[in-house]
């Protein structure tokens, strides 16, 4: 599962699809569908039996759409990961923004939001990942744990271009 728009691109291109079934994304710009998507998906492969792994790499802006799926997710204690790519900004909408012509949009910018903190919140665990050869390890721990797991990740800042 993903929904992380600006990442898209180099998602594809490190996440081949193989599979049939095993890559979900949005067909169109719905933001916010990610988190819950992913919760829904895990439970299904529970309660069908297949019981596959599931990560969802949502990014911290679409992330807080719909976070309260967190809560579901704990509750149910669904064995799902999360991972966050933290770039502190809405950057896909500054992707539109630039395409547009229309720099300077308000409101774009995440600073010093505490993802690891939200997850906890809401009942899941919660472990910041801060270089990327941690990530395998913690992601491994995340699939065998008996609840979700949240794992932002700090990422580059850089505006993607859309075109």
């Amino acid at each position: 599962m993903q929904e992380s728009p600006s990442n898209l691109a180099a998602l594809r291109r490190r996440l081949p699809t193989t599979r049939p079934g095993s890559y979900f994304t949005m067909a169109s710009g719905g933001l916010g569908f990610g988190l819950p998507a992913a919760v829904g998906i895990a439970l299904a492969e529970r309660d069908t039996g297949r019981c596959r792994p599931v990560v969802a790499v949502i990014g911290d802006g679409s992330f807080h759409y719909s976070v309260q799926a967190l809560w579901t997710a704990a509750r149910l204690r669904l064995p799902l990961a999360v991972v966050v790519p933290v770039n502190q900004q809405y950057a896909i909408l500054k992707s539109f923004a630039e395409l547009k012509h229309t720099p300077g949009v308000p409101g774009l910018d995440l600073p010093g939001l505490d993802v690891t903190a939200v997850a906890r919140g809401y009942g899941c665990a919660g472990e910041a990942v801060e270089r990327p050869e941690q990530l395998g390890e913690a992601l491994r721990a995340a699939l065998a744990a008996d609840r979700p797991t949240v794992l932002p990740v700090p990422i580059s800042t850089d505006v993607p271009r859309l075109l």
